[in-house]
């Protein structure tokens, strides 16, 4: 069993093609990963799944080290990765940015959303992004990055962007065909013209997340009239109008 940090390399983890050490918090600062995780180039040539939430001591120097030993890198969370800023997202378009396929930023926030789009469209692949709770998420970070690349979007999460408003929802509406995921709780700011959107443009969405905000019964009924055959999951936690 692995029980620390560097016990990681003794258990031969550059075979592993998932790894998850969330939550390791103050246990993994930079130096740790440089002589574990990141001793070398490739190191880790089989990994293709990463997950790193909470990793409050990494910073992107570090997150360089990290990515320079996984070249086949297809998923990353780094969600409230506190050290972190903008220039996260430019490490891994310099490396990924033909593999990428899932990003999670949740609540990173040292990272400021309007840095960050050119090096998002640089990811030629990228299907599911959360941005969860960072509060520099805007219209027209939605507008500049959805127009360019939403015809890739299978899963959305922008759960407690709160400074979107109904213009957002429209863009998705129409440039993401394909989207099957969308989480929209506490975007405090809809209302009943999201619905609409959502209605006549998102016809594939198998889970939809609308908890904490404030849509009417009738915009909910008509969009599950529409559209529910296709719905696994519909959240309403706390909607109200």
């Amino acid at each position: 069993m692995i029980t620390t940090t560097s016990d990681l390399v003794c258990h031969s983890v550059f075979k592993h093609q998932v790894l998850q050490l969330d939550q390791c918090g103050r246990c993994l600062p930079d130096f740790v990963v440089t002589s574990t995780l990141a001793r070398s180039p490739k190191q880790l040539p089989l990994l293709t799944s990463l997950s790193l939430g909470g990793g409050c001591r990494l910073s992107d120097e570090g997150l360089r080290s990290l990515v320079s030993s996984t070249p086949m890198l297809r998923s990353i969370n780094l969600s409230q990765c506190s050290l972190l800023t903008s220039a996260t997202l430019y490490i891994l378009a310099e490396s990924l940015k033909s593999l990428l396929k899932e990003l999670y930023l949740d609540h990173c926030l040292g990272i400021d959303a309007a840095l960050i789009v050119p090096a998002l469209m640089e990811f030629e692949h990228l299907e599911v992004l959360s941005v969860a709770g960072i509060p520099t998420v805007c219209d027209t970070f939605v507008k500049d990055y959805i127009v360019a690349r939403g015809h890739n979007m299978k899963e959305l999460i922008l759960k407690d962007c709160i400074n979107l408003t109904d213009a957002s929802i429209k863009v998705i509406a129409e440039h993401c065909p394909g989207i099957c995921g969308l989480d929209l709780s506490s975007v405090c700011k809809l209302t009943d013209l999201s619905m609409g959107y959502l209605t006549n443009g998102c016809r594939a969405l198998h889970t939809l997340k609308l908890c904490r905000n404030s849509f009417s019964d009738e915009a909910i009924a008509a969009y599950v009239e529409t559209n529910g055959e296709s719905l696994i999951e519909l959240s309403l936690n706390n909607v109200k109008k």
